[in-house]
């Protein structure tokens, strides 16, 4: 009997694991959706987030020295600005806390190779109507209130208040019903429980610590009706934090193959066994200028799942209980995907979906 009751149980592990995997995860852009062109947390980074299908963007607000709410991740200007008379690097350590806005905007542009991407630091208001203009959700990280007001202001409800400051949050609950995540730690993630009860709405956590959200963790935050956010995990961290029942993934470049995105080319793959060291190999018909590649399998065995030549391998290995969906967007080539056989792999079901946004 115990040994019985022991298979029930594990059955219905897979089963929930296996439910909680079946739905596509809400995809945010960190930052925006910024490459070597377009710089992070830009407005052109927030267009192109509704370009390539994204839900929201994630983004940083600072103050500039006379308490203006700018959007900026690092303390200083340094890594994503260049003096705006001549696009000349930086010289020495500039902190945004020591710059008035007028400086800020007058002295400095964000770095692109593209002269028409040089444009001022935005502020928080800046970024929020164009958001509001695309029909993006931001999700502020920040922990002073009164961007949450702004927010709030500009776009009703429709926005994500994300913070590890729980005084911050609880002052949010007071004037908004928009979706909280809290920020959690592995070192403090069971105070989830403690805190998320006293705020009330719509909520959820966020961490960029896989220990934090473990699979345990995380069914019990989502059977409580709780989001659950991965950020920014490298591959194939990502794939695995969908298994464990992430409901929304904060990425710099990952997609899903999900069919809403108007896919260019959809290719189904036959029912096969894939034999140790064989490789299956997928392409897009043309270089694309904006594009993404993702993609829907079904497997027993490891592979080794790739988007492009040398980067960005994942390596999963399955048992058929997960249906695994990932991909990445890319700018000026063309799309392709390989499946390399670690071991002899039975693969159940796989579509490739390559999108030109």
């Amino acid at each position: 009997m115990k040994r019985f009751l022991t298979l029930i149980s594990a059955l219905c592990i897979a089963v929930v694991a296996m439910a909680q995997n079946d739905a596509l995860p809400k995809m945010f852009a960190h930052r925006g959706c910024w490459s070597k062109i377009c710089p992070e947390n830009s407005l052109p980074a927030v267009a192109r987030a509704a370009q390539h299908g994204y839900m929201g963007i994630e983004c940083d607000v600072r103050l500039t020295a006379d308490g203006k709410m700018i959007i900026m991740h690092d303390k200083t200007i340094n890594r994503t600005c260049r003096n705006a008379s001549d696009y000349s690097k930086i010289e020495g350590k500039v902190n945004v806390s020591d710059l008035t806005f007028k400086e800020l905007r007058k002295n400095y542009v964000l770095a692109s190779p593209n002269a028409e991407y040089r444009m001022p630091v935005p502020t928080l208001e800046e970024l929020l109507k164009e958001c509001k203009k695309h029909n993006i959700v931001p999700m502020l990280h920040s922990k002073y209130v009164e961007s949450y007001r702004l927010a709030q202001k500009i776009m009703g409800d429709n926005w994500i208040c994300f913070t590890g400051d729980v005084n911050a949050l609880k002052e949010c609950r007071k004037f908004s019903d928009c979706l909280i995540l809290y920020g959690i730690k592995k070192k403090n993630a069971e105070s989830a429980f403690e805190v998320l009860p006293q705020l009330g709405g719509k909520l959820g956590v966020s961490s960029m610590e896989r220990e934090a959200l473990t699979r345990e963790r995380n069914k019990r935050l989502r059977d409580l009706g709780y989001e659950v956010q991965s950020s920014i995990y490298k591959a194939p961290r990502e794939v695995y934090a969908l298994r464990d029942g992430a409901s929304i993934i904060l990425s710099d470049f990952s997609l899903m193959p999900d069919p809403k995105n108007n896919p260019a080319k959809v290719v189904t793959l036959d029912p096969q066994e894939l034999a140790q060291g064989e490789t299956i190999r997928v392409d897009a018909d043309s270089k694309v200028k904006n594009g993404g590649v993702a993609i829907d399998i079904e497997f027993e065995g490891v592979v080794e799942i790739a988007f492009d030549k040398n980067n960005n391998i994942y390596t999963l290995h399955n048992n058929g209980t997960y249906h695994d969906r990932f991909g990445m967007r890319f700018i000026n080539r063309k799309g392709l995907v390989t499946i390399h056989g670690v071991e002899a792999t039975k693969i159940k079901s796989a579509k490739v979906y390559f999108y030109e946004f």
